[in-house]
């Protein structure tokens, strides 16, 4: 609930920033074109002037998002603010004198104009800001955004960090601490004291913790590993001050807290601005795919009646992200009779190929979850597995926001058990059309290793990382290497 009123905000900010800048360059304009009366060196006339800025503006709210104010950080401290909105509206007003300087016709009626938009942007778009943050902190008293916290030890760092959540302006809410150590119900009064996590989720539901915040406290390593694994497995956030037993993460994001550095430890880069980014990306290339390829699923559906008459898509159950149950679509690759003969409908590959006689592959299913010589699938579900043409129905899962163009492979939940421990990571993401594991060599790769590029992709998630995978399956497809 935290994360998603920060993102709600953050994307708030950019409208609000965009009109409090329109605003400031219009009173400019009306400041020295209109108030003062004095003549202007190139007289614009005030539309002229508005349809000009509002073609402008868009790269300044670029320099905002580079500058950072977009992040959903919300231990940025208002001075920490206040510094990155000067140096965005100073880049801003250079970039606008620019682009004045090397135009024929001038943006501005007179110098005055940039040099007043340039103090009112600041008092505007901080005043904007301002109240969006005090907009914030008054749905705080209705639980709106509000973040649940099991704090982590009761020492002197512990009870700084309670005394500034206790804070109602915070936003947060504190549940309960562990800590094993004496006193710990003395040197916190008032607040719920456990020796356990056992014993904090007995009195605490799991789905009412948003973060786990560890400062100081008498619990050994294992304890604290169990801590971080009981995070990670239930998608809440931990965080911890940088001195416990060296804990380490991939992603993680430094902040502070009551004057206390603190790292958050993140399953994937993927969050919040990256997430909107990705889906976007994800919607406008499926939409595009689909409309591109028409013909092509035209052809392929013409094929499939003609040659096995039947479905012309299957759906399969996988896991998407948190574990959700989605339904990817295909082309029919197997024969009818495999898909809706009772007498084999329902049944497992195993089972299957025990009823066929071919005992062989039930050992090739195990390993691999595919086998090179499937007896169930068709003349044209070969060729389609082997092109890669069966998959293109899943553009409409991408386009629904079931999967994702890129990401890792969609798993039937019996395959979780082969992602360990590392179940939690794999499922931090959108199952992909495409992944790593696809241009990597597909099927000639071990069960294990495509694991292992699965969890990496999570891990190591950009927009660049996308693009490249998907320029790279092109390639992949065309060589049909490990395709079957």
């Amino acid at each position: 609930m935290r994360k998603r009123s920060e993102l709600f905000f953050s994307l708030i900010s950019v409208p609000i920033d965009f009109l409090a800048l329109v605003g400031a360059f219009v009173v400019a304009y009306i400041i020295r074109v209109k108030i003062e009366g004095r003549p202007v060196a190139h007289p614009i006339a005030a539309l002229d002037f508005l349809h000009l800025l509002l073609l402008i503006l868009p790269a300044w709210i670029l320099i905002f998002a580079l500058a950072g104010l977009y992040s959903q950080s919300n231990l940025r401290g208002r001075l920490e603010e206040v510094g990155k909105v000067f140096v965005a509206v100073s880049g801003g007003v250079m970039l606008m004198i620019l682009l004045d300087f090397f135009r024929t016709d001038s943006i501005f009626p007179s110098k005055a104009v940039p040099i007043y938009a340039y103090g009112l942007g600041l008092v505007f778009v901080l005043t904007a800001r301002q109240t969006v943050r005090l907009v914030q902190r008054w749905l705080f008293n209705f639980g709106v955004g509000v973040h649940q916290v099991l704090l982590v030890g009761s020492g002197s760092l512990a009870q700084r960090l309670a005394q500034d959540l206790s804070n109602p302006r915070s936003g947060y809410r504190l549940l309960g601490c562990i800590d094993s150590a004496r006193g710990a119900v003395k040197r916190l009064p008032g607040l719920p004291i456990y020796k356990t996590l056992d014993d904090a989720l007995a009195k605490i539901r799991p789905h009412q913790i948003d973060e786990i915040m560890q400062a100081d406290s008498a619990l050994d390593q294992d304890q604290v590993l169990e801590l971080v694994n009981y995070a990670t497995n239930n998608y809440i956030s931990y965080r911890f001050v940088p001195n416990q037993f060296g804990l380490y993460a991939t992603n993680s994001t430094l902040s502070s807290m009551a004057g206390i550095p603190m790292i958050e430890i993140r399953l994937t880069p993927l969050d919040g601005w990256g997430r909107i980014m990705k889906r976007a990306f994800d919607a406008v290339g499926a939409a595009l795919g689909l409309i591109i390829l028409s013909p092509v699923f035209a052809v392929i559906a013409l094929l499939i009646k003609l040659r096995d008459p039947g479905p012309v898509f299957y759906r399969h159950r996988r896991l998407s992200r948190a574990g959700e149950d989605v339904f990817v679509y295909k082309f029919r690759s197997m024969k009818q009779k495999y898909t809706e003969d009772p007498q084999y409908a329902g049944k497992t590959p195993e089972q299957i190929f025990r009823q066929l006689g071919r005992p062989e592959l039930v050992a090739e299913f195990r390993k691999a979850q595919k086998v090179q010589d499937d007896p169930r699938v068709s003349g044209i579900g070969r060729f389609l597995r082997r092109t890669s043409l069966d998959e293109l129905p899943q553009l409409i899962n991408a386009f629904r926001g079931d999967m994702s163009l890129v990401g890792p492979r969609p798993i039937t939940p019996a395959e979780l058990e082969r992602y360990g421990d590392q179940g939690a990571s794999f499922l931090a993401l959108k199952p992909g059309i495409t992944g790593l594991w696809q241009i990597s060599g597909r099927n000639d790769i071990s069960y294990d290793e495509r694991v292992k590029l699965d969890i990496y992709y999570v891990e190591n998630w950009s927009l660049h990382l996308d693009i490249k995978i998907l320029l790279k399956t092109v390639l992949a497809i065309l060589k049909r290497k490990g395709a079957y």
